[in-house]
Parts: C-alpha cells; structure tokens; sequence
C-alpha cells in the first residue's frame, strides 16, 4: 500500500523548533537546491503558484531554516522525510527554523501545499547556522508529470467535514498526499503536479470563466501573469522530460449541468470535450515527444457522463498507436471538503494510476 505516516513532530528525538526573523550563519545557494515543480527564479528567491512545488538541499549542521514571504499557502518543511513544521500563511519575509538536530547530514524539504493560482508564494532559499552545504538532491531517473483540477491539487483533502469555507479548504489541503505525490514516493520518481481547480478541457465548473480553460494555464510557469511575461513559458530544455504523464481532467465539464446561455449543449460539449482532449493530448506530446500516459474518469452523479468519453479518448489515442492506459478510479467516498476525495481517497486513487502505469509495461528509461 502507498501509505505515508507524516510526524506532526520531532519532539521525543531532541528538536527544537523556533520561527522568526533570525539572522543566519550561511545561505544556501541556488545550485545546492533541487526544486520539483514550477517555480520562477527571481532576484534571488523562487516564485510559485502550483501546489506540491518542492525545494530540497542537503547539509551538514544542527539548524536548518527557511525564508518565506508569502500571506497566502500553506507549506511543510521536513527534514529527512518528517514533517517537523506546519507553516502557516503570514505577511512578511520571516525565518522558521528547525534547530538542534542530530550531528550529521541531512536532507531538508520545504513542500508547497497549497494552490495559489492567484497569487505567487515567495521562497527565498535556505539558512544554515554553523552548518555546511552538501551537494544537491539527486534528480531521479523516473520522472512523471500529473495534469489536474481539483482532485489532483487535492483540494481539501485532510478535511474531516464535508461543508468548507474558503479558509477552511486552504487550511485542509496537503499536496504532499495527493494521489500524485503517492505515486511519486511508491515508484521513487521525481513528480510535476500541474493543476488547477475549477478547470476543465473546455468547460470550467458551473461554465464560469468561458474563454478559458486548463489549456490557458498548462504553459504557464505562473498562472497569476500572462504566459508572454518575462520568464513565464515553461519551456523544457530537456532539464525535465517525464516518461509518464497522467491526466484527470473533465469532472469540471460535466459536473453540473449545462446552464442556459452557455456556447454550446450537453451534446456539443460532448464533441467538444473529446476534441479538446485530443488537442491537448497533442500540446503535451509537442512538449515531451511521444510519452506514456493515463487518462483518468470517475462515476459524476447523475448522467455519467465523464467516464464514457474519458476512456473514448484513450481507446483513440491506443487506435494510433500510442502508449495510453485508462484508469477509473473506484470505491472513492468523497468526504473531503465539498465532496472532494479524502486522504484515503487519494490513497486507493494512487494505487489505481499505478497499475495503470504498471499495465503499459516498460515505461521508463
């Protein structure tokens, strides 16, 4: 099972934490951090709006500390894969510090797990006080990019009611237990989560924001900016070239029913969905060549029609010859917040998308 135990603390193994402005011995630098996700780089710090981003570093110290400016998200840092601080939103560039760790290296995170899609979340690196820098985390041979809404940011996913307020779904969303951050730990590959709630291939949820959809965003390093700023095209130089991406989108185009004055009808937004999906199935291989994917779908009450098409699009794609498995994702219970999935959810809906990886064979290389 893709079960992850998160320590709330570190307390009974002797560390001390404290948060403040503090000043530090020694910065550590931008070649020594191994960041997972898209971030900016800008004078001096990283920029980031998607959720699961990640920067890593290894050192060799006792105090380890991180430099945020950002009102909004919600982040973790860990150290050696616990979790030893819930970082809350506040205003202001300040330090939390995880101090009297045990001698020897260590490998240090700090985990986006918030979206913000309006909103960029400044990180301006990691502080060491009498400590030394290591070389940075390897990059891992598997690589698997997840393109999503909701679901995949994991929207409310530690919520343990169902009727959320808007501060209620940031406080209970936690990226770092998205079925894509599951399947990342389960293959020990590097993971790139692309999501964005509300969107859909065509058609947003409810049919709001009209002229757009995820496709507006997918090339965006930023959301909150235009894709011609400065920086702001995620254009792969072959840094990042997953073997695997997997897909869920199409639960904000059928979710609610088609309102009156919308472009099109339940029927063309059919045709439409299926189209769209075929176009950005073609932007993605433009991107990253001929990749391995999963194309994901779900049971939506009442007309089921998201599942159907979902697995029409991945019969297709199979019919020309590419490496496409569809995934169903089954026995959910949906009691995140407003009927999102729930930590167990996303661990039965990464066990899913990992036999569907495991069923179009080699894949990695």
């Amino acid at each position: 099972m893709l079960y992850m135990t998160l320590s709330a603390c570190l307390l009974g193994a002797g560390l001390a934490l404290a948060a403040g402005a503090q000043a530090a011995n020694t910065a550590i630098p931008a070649w020594a951090v191994k960041v997972e996700g898209r971030a900016l780089a800008k004078d001096q710090a990283w920029l980031a709006t998607w959720p699961g981003v990640s920067w890593q570093a290894r050192f060799d110290g006792s105090a380890v500390g991180v430099r945020l400016d950002d009102s909004r998200n919600y982040y973790l840092l860990q150290v050696d894969g616990q979790t030893v601080r819930e970082i809350e939103p506040a205003s202001g560039e300040r330090v939390v510090w995880a101090r009297n760790l045990p001698p020897g290296p260590h490998l240090a995170a700090l985990i986006k797990r918030t979206e913000s899609p309006q909103y960029a979340g400044r990180f301006a690196g990691f502080a060491l006080e009498n400590g030394r820098v290591l070389q940075a985390p390897p990059v891992r041979q598997r690589k698997i990019e997840v393109l999503g809404d909701s679901w995949t940011a994991a929207y409310g996913n530690r919520s343990v009611t169902l009727n959320c307020s808007e501060d209620d779904i940031t406080r209970t969303t936690d990226a770092s237990q998205s079925y894509a951050a599951l399947l990342g730990r389960a293959l020990d590959a590097d993971v790139r989560v692309v999501a964005h709630s509300g969107l859909g291939v065509v058609r947003n949820w409810n049919g709001s924001l009209p002229a757009l959809n995820f496709a507006s965003y997918y090339p965006r390093v930023l959301q909150d900016r235009p894709l011609a700023a400065p920086g702001n095209q995620a254009l792969d130089d072959g840094a990042w070239q997953p073997q695997v991406v997997v897909i869920g989108l199409g639960i904000n185009d059928f979710s609610t029913p088609v309102n009156p004055g919308e472009p099109r009808s339940q029927e063309q937004l059919a045709r439409d969905y299926v189209a769209g999906y075929h176009r950005l199935i073609a932007s993605v291989r433009e991107r990253y060549g001929d990749v391995a994917m999963v194309l994901t779908g779900t049971y939506l009450w009442p007309d089921d029609r998201l599942r159907p098409l979902a697995a029409q699009v991945a019969n297709e794609q199979r019919a020309q010859g590419r490496s496409v498995a569809y995934v169903e994702w089954r026995d959910i219970e949906l009691t995140g917040c407003n009927w999102h999935p729930s930590l167990a959810d996303h661990r039965k809906m990464a066990e899913q998308v990992l036999a569907g990886i495991r069923s179009l064979g080699s894949v990695w290389y």
